[in-house]
């Protein structure tokens, strides 16, 4: 573009210089050949020299519109190329001249940034809504169980052996309703990253036993068979949480798990990590759900969770406790046919 405009330039230079010299040899010629007064001559020809100059003048008014309209035309495209961010537009593309091509560039990089960040908030945002539609179902569920068997008990609907039968529902609603409230205080906390992280040497095998040993009276309601292996296995943890992932990981294994079902938890380590593993024979989790069992109040079958109190919560407080030891975390299944899922913690 640029070669074009100084191009241009020399071209209305060059016409201006020979239109400046004709006029000028015209005036000199009759200036030393006086057949007539120098003031006639100038005079005879003024109109001429006002109407070149005028010709000039409109020349040089349409050129420098039609280079101006040139010159930013590329800048409308760049314009253009911002506003689509928001309306979603496919833009063509345009050859524009090479000076404003880094421009461009840069405009179509940041494109690129703005739209993968907006994909984002927006995948965040769905989220968010989901998590505030599961959360208040979860929440609405149990109350309104408590306030109606609370009504019937008030207004003497209820009677004699009834009333007792009200009043266990009304307090396993309510365990329920501190459970959940329990495991949402728990997964704030794992928010929280200006929390210190306190870290003590742990054995887990010896967590595992105390939980595999507490969770018995549930295996045999559920003829579930449990059996732990491994040996001493130290890592660098918090004790509490621990605790909680390793009975969060086993009870859900006995509890989404077939009637005479099994349940493994195997303590293993390596140089770097212990290891956790823990595998059951139960009802598993399809495939296409397996990267999201972990998001909090996400059930993968609604009705059987309510059957087993689940809170929706459990997994997720899993996954955020591994994450808050820095260790991993893997998950396989297969539907009908059992869940195995891996935690290596650092040593």
């Amino acid at each position: 573009m640029e070669k074009k405009i100084f191009l241009s330039l020399v071209i209305i230079a060059t016409v201006t210089a020979i239109i400046t010299s004709v006029l000028l040899v015209i005036l000199f010629y009759d200036y030393y050949n006086p057949t007539e007064s120098i003031k006639v001559v100038f005079m005879s020809i003024l109109p001429i020299i006002t109407g070149l100059i005028v010709f000039i003048l409109i020349s040089l008014s349409l050129f420098s519109s039609v280079l101006t309209a040139k010159i930013i035309e590329p800048i409308k495209i760049a314009i253009h190329n911002i506003e689509s961010i928001l309306t979603e537009e496919e833009i063509k593309e345009t050859k524009i001249y090479d000076e404003l091509e880094p421009f461009l560039e840069t405009i179509r990089n940041q494109k690129k940034e703005i739209e993968s960040y907006i994909g984002k908030l927006k995948e965040t945002e769905k989220i968010r809504r989901e998590f505030t539609a599961n959360v208040s179902h979860e929440l609405k569920t149990p109350l309104t169980s408590i306030n109606g068997f609370a009504e019937m008990i008030e207004t003497g609907m209820t009677k004699g052996p009834d009333v007792i039968k009200s009043a266990a529902i009304i307090r396993k609603e309510g365990n329920r309703l501190l459970e959940i409230i329990d495991s949402i205080i728990k997964l704030s906390r794992l928010d929280e990253p200006s929390v210190k992280r306190e870290l003590t040497y742990i054995d887990l095998f010896s967590i595992v036993e105390f939980i595999c040993t507490n969770l018995q009276p549930s295996t045999k309601q559920n003829n579930i068979s449990l059996s732990f292996t491994g040996e001493i296995t130290t890592i660098k943890g918090n004790q509490r949480m621990i605790e909680d992932l390793v009975f969060i990981l086993v009870d859900n294994a006995i509890k989404y798990n077939k009637l005479g079902g099994s349940v493994s938890v195997q303590i293993s380590q390596d140089s770097k990590f212990g290891i956790i593993k823990v595998v059951d024979t139960g009802i598993g989790i399809p495939i296409d759900q397996q990267d999201r069992v972990f998001e909090r109040f996400y059930r993968v079958d609604k009705s059987r969770s309510k059957k087993v109190n689940g809170t929706g919560l459990g997994l997720s407080i899993v996954k955020h406790t591994v994450e808050y030891h820095y260790g991993d975390l893997s998950l396989s299944s297969i539907e009908g046919e059992g869940t195995s899922i891996e935690v290596r913690l650092p040593k």
